[in-house]
């Protein structure tokens, strides 16, 4: 008998095949053995994967060549294995059994029973999963967060556009932190509806239901994109109007910054309107932006929203009248230049100094440190004086009256309220004080003291002073102020001067009566 002949009749017998299987299962495992090794050494010889390792900067040298053997392994096995699957399948009494066996077993499974069982094991199979799936991320997860604080400070140090601080060291870790734990829900979410879509496929009542769930979910989040990919022409053109809109605004407002300063003169066109005038520039620029912009917002075409729209706008216009009105008063008052910032006014029977201007209110501080906010409305509707207009160029006159009656020559009268003038803190000595008799009446006459200053923020202090000084040198001058209502009877009576300005031998007069007696 041939060899050849021998060879065919032994892989015929059972017990042949199945020792072959069994020796390609030993050698396939002895070869995983040797060829794993084989390959991490050739491996760790080979330069390019040491620079490899280098750049990637793996410590644990060992555990990587542990994992690369074990791959090896796992590959050299499974090729083993298939060997002998096909080694057994060559032998028909071999694959004759199989198949039996496989339709025996594929009958039981079929059973109620055991598909009940199978079932009940594979939902507990996928609880099990599910736990260790929710654990695996709760660590990944919180891994990153450790990571995330250990990088507070480092490499997350804030964001901040020219001198504009977008987001602080503290704001930045907080979002980071707050997308790791918001993601991790997400995850959970999605986990927890494949695990319910699993557990409900099991039971044919069931089967379907989560599947219909997720179908729903996909598709409204498909069309959510789909209308988003579909908006991106629309935000582009948003992007651009915003950032034209906002770069134009910056343009304007240094413009007028430098006319406020000086350094840009018109010849028309006085300093202090530069602010008010970027004020209505912003607010027109502004609008029709939003006009501009109005057709690309994402709905505006939609009944809804254009039906809000028009209501809000008749809410303004029936609510807005009084608010019109100021506005525009501020504006005529912004460039009449009835007043500025910091001028001392009398607005009706407000009288103070004007602490802010704007498009709908002027506030006032009066002398008493009372701080009074008028309406532009009414400011417009009523007489104002500004003391301060012309202060600085040709002094504003404080004048005061005093009754004196004909018995005291004019001429010292002028003189002594004069000279008060010049004592007086805040009078101007040039332009000179002057004095007018503006009327003779019946009992006295009325002088007019006039002087200039150019402080009329602190007029009421210069007043008083004033006066003040008017007294002392009237006084010192002696004669007295009785007018314009004063009685006494001169005879035994003292002067009403006060006693310190009067002569150390001044002696009170006694009553004095004369009789004239005639000649017969």
């Amino acid at each position: 008998m041939s060899l050849s002949i021998l060879l065919q009749e032994s892989l015929k017998n059972v017990w042949v095949i199945l020792g072959l299987s069994v020796l390609i299962l030993v050698l396939g495992w002895i070869l995983s053995q040797l060829i794993s090794k084989w390959v991490v050494s050739l491996l760790n010889r080979t330069p390019i994967v040491g620079i490899v390792i280098r750049r990637l900067k793996l410590s644990d040298l060992e555990s990587i060549n542990l994992r690369i053997r074990q791959i090896f392994r796992t590959l050299i096995i499974l090729l083993a294995m298939w060997g002998a699957w096909k080694t057994l399948d060559s032998n028909p009494d071999i694959s004759g059994f199989l198949m039996r066996s496989w339709a025996d077993i594929n009958t039981f499974v079929r059973l109620p029973v055991v598909i009940f069982i199978f079932d009940l094991a594979l939902i507990a199979f996928e609880t099990l999963l599910l736990f260790k799936a929710f654990g695996w991320i709760k660590t990944s997860f919180i891994v990153i967060a450790r990571r995330i604080e250990a990088e507070r400070g480092n490499r997350l140090k804030g964001f901040k556009f020219q001198r504009v601080q977008v987001f602080t060291t503290s704001q930045l870790t907080g979002f980071l932190l707050g997308v790791n734990k918001y993601t991790r829900y997400v995850i959970n979410i999605l986990l927890m509806l494949i695990y319910l879509t699993g557990v409900f496929s099991v039971f044919p009542q069931t089967r379907g239901i989560v599947t219909n769930i997720l179908d729903s979910i996909f598709q409204t989040v498909g069309n959510g994109w789909q209308s988003f990919v579909n908006y991106l022409p629309s935000l582009l053109n948003l992007v651009v109007i915003i950032f034209a809109t906002y770069y134009g605004l910056k343009l304007i407002r240094f413009v007028f910054f430098e006319i406020e300063k000086g350094t840009i003169t018109f010849s028309s066109f006085h300093a202090e309107w530069a602010m008010p005038t970027y004020q209505l520039v912003r607010f027109v620029v502004i609008a029709l932006a939003l006009v501009v912009a109005f057709p690309y917002l994402p709905g505006s075409s939609s009944p809804a929203f254009q039906g809000i729209s028009i209501f809000i706008g008749v809410l303004f216009s029936l609510g807005s009248t009084s608010v019109v009105s100021n506005i525009v008063a501020g504006v005529v008052l912004t460039y009449a230049r009835a007043f500025r910032v910091g001028d001392r006014v009398q607005i009706a029977n407000t009288v103070g100094d004007v602490i802010d201007k704007g498009l709908l209110v002027t506030r006032v501080r009066t002398i008493k440190n009372v701080e009074i906010t008028i309406p532009n409305g009414m400011v417009m509707g009523s007489h104002i004086i500004n003391y301060s207009a012309v202060s600085q160029e040709r002094g504003l006159i404080l004048h005061t009256t005093v009754t004196l009656g004909y018995d005291i020559s004019w001429r010292l009268i002028h003189e002594t309220l004069i000279r008060a003038a010049h004592a007086t803190n805040g009078i101007l000595t040039e332009p000179r004080p002057f004095v007018l008799q503006t009327s003779l009446d019946d009992f006295y006459v009325s002088y007019e003291l006039n002087a200039y200053t150019d402080q009329p923020n602190t007029m009421a202090l210069i007043y008083s002073e004033l006066h003040q000084k008017i007294q002392d040198f009237s006084n010192e001058a002696g004669f007295e102020i009785l007018s314009p209502h004063y009685g006494a009877l001169r005879d035994g009576n003292p002067s009403t001067i006060p006693s310190e300005y009067l002569p150390k031998d001044y002696q009170v007069p006694p009553f004095q009566i004369r009789m004239n007696r005639e000649k017969k």
